[in-house]
């Protein structure tokens, strides 16, 4: 018998973060862009063109990211 619209659990969204690849609800994430300067700033509306980068609230996670370089790998994942 088929499920009825009502019955189905809500969809929430899950993004993965970048530094742990875990994934997490995206409302627990926070997103950076780059600006148009390329500085990397935090999408605190989660609407800013562009890709995005999600990272967790774990301690580890924003020390590294910290260091993180967007775009630093060519394709084939390959380190400029």
């Amino acid at each position: 018998m088929p499920r009825r619209e009502d019955d189905a659990a809500p969809h929430v969204p899950m993004r993965m973060c970048v530094i742990c690849r875990e994934r997490r609800h995206k409302a627990t994430l926070s997103r950076h862009v780059k600006d148009e300067q390329g500085n990397l700033i935090i999408d605190a509306t989660m609407t800013r063109p562009g890709r995005g980068w999600y990272v967790c609230d774990r301690p580890e996670c924003l020390t590294r990211f910290a260091k993180f370089r967007p775009g630093a790998r060519r394709k084939g994942g390959k380190n400029v």
